[in-house]
């Protein structure tokens, strides 16, 4: 078997055709991938504004993780459930789809950029938070944040609306 020939069967499965067929299930599923991810990566981008030093200065980051963690993993889980269920209900059309193939690259990245992140410099959030800038790498970490979810978003909407 294929890949194409597995997300084929993926996409022609019941659950895949009552998804894409029904009038209200797509719609919605859609709606709740659009507002995880706008309260995933919202929250994700005033901490990525604090690293980079273009915001949210009278917060430490530390007071920015812990006051929105939970909120912004809600929203990823909210984005990646509802994200699947989209896929089953297109998975051949998103196999065949560049944009697609590069929003899923650029959400690898972004899992990548939050565990440097998560193991490099929050254990040190301590030694630097106070500062008015945080370290090279803090910043690095921030500005390939928004990078990445920008492409994320973006090659998200190609691949919604260029896919015939």
């Amino acid at each position: 078997m294929t890949p194409l020939s597995i997300c084929q069967a993926i996409q022609d499965s019941a659950i895949g055709m009552s998804i894409r067929e029904s009038v209200w299930i797509f719609p919605v599923i859609e709606t709740v991938h659009v507002l995880g991810l706008a309260l995933s990566v919202g929250t994700i981008i005033l901490l990525d504004l604090r690293l980079i030093g273009a915001g949210w200065r009278h917060a430490s980051a530390s007071q920015i993780v812990n006051g929105l963690k939970h909120w912004y993993l809600i929203g990823f889980g909210l984005m990646f459930g509802s994200g699947a269920l989209l896929f089953w209900s297109e998975a051949a059309k998103c196999y065949k789809s560049i944009p697609f193939r590069f929003k899923m690259l650029f959400l690898f990245l972004s899992g990548v950029n939050a565990l440097i992140f998560e193991f490099r410099f929050k254990p040190t959030m301590n030694e630097w938070e106070r500062k008015e800038r945080a370290p090279a790498g803090a910043m690095t970490v921030g500005w390939c944040s928004l990078v990445f979810w920008v492409g994320v978003i973006a090659l998200g909407r190609w691949t919604a609306y260029g896919m015939r």
